[in-house]
């Protein structure tokens, strides 16, 4: 077995990013007792540009319903909105760093979700979205027509049962979910923050739409242990 070792001396400087601190303090921080496992080969940060497989701190996860791993609950968030028309079939975009994600973790065709208001500030809604081909260049998917409208910023998401949030990713310099060969792999979840004074500014795909604000926070507050987010006494 070749060992990854080289030369003796000193070698190129690696740089590490700024850590993620998505607590205000840590003071009445609550983790979920012995973490969790995260199933890598579902696993990817599509807006970490260069470290697609380092999820970063904030990342809302959910569990999976068939492995019962950790998985990330938001793929990415629509660029633009998505407008009714009233035909059968029609385009949707995605974004092309989500669309590729969307290929790669769910493949290329099946099913997504789409999760947002169809107006701002309206009532928030979840609507499984049907696709036939999506183009990865682009970021353009072929859609059934889903009859519904969404803002530009709403969710998209799973539909694996990680879409449901349990809690956020708190690993302040990321967590990488494959090898030195770069192939995926199961990594423990040390730090699953399902309590504590939140920076919501550090969550990632952190919504500006009023009641997208507000179906994350009451997700995480459902499940979690108390949450209390900077940006309420803002």
């Amino acid at each position: 077995m070749a060992k990854d070792q080289g030369l003796p001396g000193i070698r190129a400087d690696r740089v590490a990013g700024p850590p993620r601190k998505v607590l205000k303090t840590d003071t009445g921080a609550i983790y979920l007792p012995r973490g969790r496992t995260i199933e890598g080969s579902k696993s990817r940060d599509p807006l970490n540009t260069g470290d697609l497989d380092v999820l970063r701190a904030g990342m809302l996860m959910g569990m999976i319903s068939a492995s019962k791993k950790f998985a990330p609950s938001v793929i990415g968030v629509t660029p633009i909105a998505h407008e009714t028309t009233g035909s059968t079939v029609l385009a949707m975009t995605l974004g092309v760093a989500n669309a590729v994600e969307i290929v790669r973790r769910i493949g290329a065709s099946g099913t997504f979700k789409l999760t947002g208001p169809p107006g701002a500030a309206g009532v928030v809604a979840t609507t499984t979205v049907t696709y036939s081909a999506i183009d990865v260049a682009t970021g353009i998917a072929t859609i059934t027509d889903i009859a519904v409208s969404h803002i530009a910023g709403s969710f998209l998401q799973p539909t694996d049962g990680s879409e449901t949030i349990l809690g956020i990713l708190l690993e302040d310099y990321g967590l990488k979910v494959t090898n030195k060969d770069a192939v995926s792999q199961d990594t423990q979840m040390a730090h699953l923050l399902i309590g504590g004074v939140i920076d919501a500014s550090q969550i990632l795909n952190y919504p500006s739409d009023t009641s997208l604000i507000t179906h994350v926070k009451d997700a995480l507050r459902a499940v979690g242990a108390g949450f209390v987010f900077d940006d309420d006494f803002s």
